[in-house]
């Protein structure tokens, strides 16, 4: 009996810190639907390489955009829709496009996503944020060590 009660809490424990998908899904917020839409946007608009689109899906001014030239990875800021399109082949690449196309978005509890993928040496992921008024938006792109 002792013995069938500590697996109980130990399982219900584990559950608990972790949880399921769907436990994790129904964390997802008040605007799971709008997010729905946005993500739906933002898969065309990065499989069709559509770089309009994808300016309009990000939220301006950017504060964390990593990019990676030769390996040498740097955190910049991107003032404006202008700056983003006239370096979008740097600050929105061919392998980011593949990844982002493959990611699983994740829920966080503040009501925030984010797309993780990893690559060679390190983690790169797509931070997504509800912005009052404007709906969702890309917020932050990184890459970090593993």
């Amino acid at each position: 009996m002792k013995k069938s009660l500590i697996i109980a809490i130990v399982l219900s424990a584990f559950v608990g810190v972790g949880g399921s998908a769907a436990n994790r899904r129904s964390q997802a917020g008040p605007h799971q639907a709008e997010f729905q839409a946005f993500y739906a946007d933002f898969l065309k608009a990065v499989r069709a390489n559509d770089k309009e689109k994808i300016a309009d899906l990000i939220s301006f001014p950017v504060d964390d955009w990593s990019t990676d030239i030769r390996h040498n990875v740097q955190t910049i800021k991107i003032k404006d829709r202008a700056e983003f399109l006239k370096k979008y082949d740097i600050l929105f690449t061919s392998s980011m496009r593949l990844h982002a196309a493959k990611a699983k978005p994740e829920p966080l509890k503040d009501g925030r996503y984010v797309m993780i993928w990893k690559e060679t040496d390190v983690e790169c992921s797509f931070e997504i944020g509800y912005i009052d008024g404007t709906g969702y938006r890309v917020t932050s792109y990184s890459i970090g060590p593993l």
